[in-house]
């Protein structure tokens, strides 16, 4: 994962299937899952879309019966993030509704291995979030972004609060609430500072388009932002 923070798409895609073969042989079921997972949305960042969606489901497969509610409610968020990333927003809805209903189970901790990757409410609302907002529906993406924030500790998950408010703007833009979504992004601003992560100068880089034309329209704060943004160096 860090490697895939850090754009090394290579190096991390090497260590994803070093750690599926390592899961395979210590559990052909639950952990291996989980890194079937990592897979997926290696592919699904790399567009992959099909290949995404295929591995997400694959993972659900291995995991049936052996995996305890929360991992099993990231599973299905992940393949609802392929679903609507292929377009396919009724498939993402009924996705999202089962990881709902998985997340609610009541069987037991979260698995040690999914536990890493943070805690399962917050990855559950960040990754709704995304699946939202690539079905269109950015109003609902707004309020599981703001959900999110409520589950990720900002000590322990800098990055993840540097990229759910830069998100979080995005959703707010296109609502076209244009001073919210400077706001937004000018706290993600604020915390990239030190912080070494590809993924998250990418994210700040993405926004240099509607910021410049909230600029041209005279939004407030825009111009400010904007030149905060050069001097940091986020483009």
């Amino acid at each position: 994962f860090k490697h895939h923070d850090l754009s090394q798409e290579g190096a991390a895609q090497a260590y994803y299937r070093a750690g599926f073969q390592l899961a395979a042989e210590a559990d052909p079921h639950g952990h291996t899952a989980w890194m079937t997972r990592a897979l997926a949305h290696q592919a699904l960042a790399a567009g992959r879309r099909r290949q995404a969606r295929d591995l997400a489901e694959a993972a659900l497969a291995r995991a049936a019966d052996h995996a305890d509610g929360a991992t099993e409610s990231l599973l299905h968020v992940t393949r609802a993030r392929t679903l609507a990333a292929l377009g396919d927003n009724a498939g993402a809805a009924q996705a999202l509704l089962a990881a709902e209903d998985a997340l609610a189970r009541d069987d037991g901790p979260q698995a040690g291995y999914s536990l890493l990757a943070g805690p399962a409410a917050g990855t559950f609302a960040s990754h709704t979030a995304r699946a939202l907002t690539e079905a269109g529906d950015h109003a609902g993406a707004e309020a599981r972004h703001r959900a999110a924030f409520g589950s990720w500790d900002q000590t322990a998950f800098p990055r993840v609060h540097l990229l759910t408010w830069t998100d979080l703007g995005d959703s707010l833009a296109a609502q076209a609430k244009a001073d919210e979504a400077v706001a937004a992004w000018e706290r993600a601003l604020t915390m990239a500072d030190g912080m070494a992560s590809a993924r998250s100068r990418m994210a700040l880089a993405s926004v240099r388009g509607p910021l410049a034309a909230y600029r041209r329209r005279g939004v407030p704060g825009a111009a400010g932002l904007e030149q905060r943004m050069r001097h940091a160096g986020a483009w």
